[in-house]
């Protein structure tokens, strides 16, 4: 067994590639004969095995209901299933995760070595208003961080993994517990579409916003409106992920349940800010398009995009913030020139790429708490344009808009929680938004929200057709339909 200790963190690597079944019964017996597991010293111990491919999704959809996570970036090179806790905290530099965190950096790394543990961080856009609907986002925290009691991790191999923070039993018996990857349950049949907001006070916010922007109080709001489904029985949460993976293989896939009968689902384009060492990149999405029907009009369509004087608008403003926002973190901050074009399944986005170099004593927390929330989600002046979505919005934004990610000692992604929904029961709420700027008009912004909810628009169709049964496997990987165009790099004055 290998085993490599980094301050507040010893990691164990088990040799062989085993089943899971064998694979969870190894990692008992590790620990079992771990005998400085009785000095109980605080140190995280994780204790891994490299097992047979399987898909995280499919075996997290066999684990019992909640506490699960799931995260898998936008490139597909990180894929990661947890379930239950060993243990959670409000905060990134909580003294128990920034010991781990700050441990010697060895993550992702070669066949046979251990890895370092994943924390996975959620924070919503907004906690005030959740007074506004108590109940849709009961059993959700704002603000978490959760080690996983047990997780499926795929990189460059499949490894099950076990933490161990407290007492060792309760390692063992949710190693006991777990259950053989099976089948991603349906999506239910008779899942179809029973509210779609309320197109009148659509209006009524857009015409508010757009009289401020006028008065000069805004630059740009961000609004957003929910779209309701409704099922015959409950919605499990992983056939709906397995469903949106169809519909956009290309996005971040992201599911936060915090309780048995809700559960938080998405499939984001947009990223908020990866890390590796000290090297951050962060990207601007702001502007959208439809896709057209063929090759030929995607590119008029993006042509357009590209010399929309109310999307450019949007789009910098964007742009300026992160820049704003990192440029005190950073050594050294580069940007593109131009925007590029992300092609999604359903729509096209501006987008633009930020890359700095860490400053000595910026961590994680700070980055996100400069950056979050963006005016990609929210508007600009953020603050203002945060009252003015309080003000409006009739419902509780909670994780939608808000960010979701993994952070280790040597790297982490975050998505911003776009293109989502929340799930209660038999009842799932999607959620969507669009910029409003000097240009926009109230029945455009309604049909490109209309768009950004067209992944649900699909499972509700197929489910039409009779329920969602097929186990998704063709969908592990990277996927098709992402492209970026070349980008064009400058260095911005610091």
């Amino acid at each position: 067994m290998l085993t490599r200790p980094s301050g507040s963190l010893v990691a164990n690597r088990l040799p062989g590639q085993l089943t899971l079944e064998a694979g969870a019964l190894a990692l008992a017996s590790a620990i079992r004969a771990d005998l400085t597991l009785q000095t109980r010293d605080g140190i995280v111990r994780r204790y891994e095995v490299g097992v047979r491919e399987v898909d995280p999704l499919v075996w997290l959809a066999a684990q019992t209901r909640g506490e699960r996570v799931f995260f898998k970036n936008r490139e597909g090179s990180l894929m990661i299933a947890g379930a239950g806790k060993c243990f959670s905290s409000a905060r990134l530099s909580d003294h128990a995760v920034a010991s781990c965190l700050s441990s010697e950096s060895h993550d992702f790394p070669e066949t046979g070595q251990p890895s370092e543990p994943l924390f996975f961080v959620v924070n919503w856009f907004d906690p005030t208003t959740v007074r506004r609907e108590p109940s849709r986002w009961l059993g959700f925290s704002p603000v978490r961080v959760v080690l996983p009691r047990v997780e499926i991790r795929r990189t460059r191999e499949t490894i099950l993994a076990v933490h161990v923070c407290d007492d060792e039993a309760l390692a063992l018996d949710a190693l006991s517990r777990l259950a053989p990857a099976s089948m991603i349950p349906a999506v239910p049949h008779g899942f179809q579409m029973t509210a779609d907001g309320d197109p009148s006070r659509w209006v009524d916010s857009i015409d508010a916003a757009l009289e401020a922007i006028e008065h000069g109080s805004y630059d740009k709001v961000v609004l957003a409106r929910t779209r309701q489904y409704g099922a015959l029985e409950p919605i499990d949460p992983c056939g709906v992920l397995a469903a949106l993976r169809a519909e956009e293989p290309a996005a971040f896939h992201i599911l936060i349940e915090q309780s048995p009968s809700r559960a938080f689902v998405g499939a984001s384009p947009e990223r908020l800010y990866k890390r590796k060492g000290a090297l951050v990149h962060s990207e601007a999405v702001a502007g959208t398009c439809t896709r057209g029907p063929d090759g030929v009009s995607d590119e008029r369509l993006a042509a357009r995009l590209l010399c929309s004087e109310k999307n450019l608008r949007e789009h910098d403003f964007v742009v300026r913030r992160i820049e704003a926002a990192l440029s005190p973190l950073m050594v050294t901050l580069t940007r593109e020139a131009s925007p590029r074009i992300m092609r999604l399944r359903h729509v096209q986005h501006l987008l633009t790429g930020i890359i700095g170099h860490l400053r000595d004593g910026a961590c994680d927390q700070t980055i996100l708490d400069a950056l979050h929330p963006t005016p990609a989600v929210c508007g600009w002046p953020l603050a203002a344009s945060r009252e003015f979505i309080r003000d409006h919005e009739p419902f509780a934004r909670g994780l939608y808009a808000g960010v979701v990610g993994v952070v280790s000692a040597s790297r982490s992604d975050f998505t911003v929680a776009i293109r989502s929904a929340v799930i209660d029961g038999a009842t799932l709420t999607a959620f969507a938004g669009a910029g409003v700027v000097r240009g926009s008009e109230a029945d455009a912004e309604w049909l490109e929200t209309a768009r950004k909810l067209e992944s649900f628009e699909g499972i509700a169709r197929r489910a039409a057709q009779g329920p969602l049964t097929q186990p998704y496997r063709r969908l592990i990987g990277r996927g098709p339909g992402f492209a970026l165009r070349t980008p064009k790099i400058t260095v911005a004055s610091l």
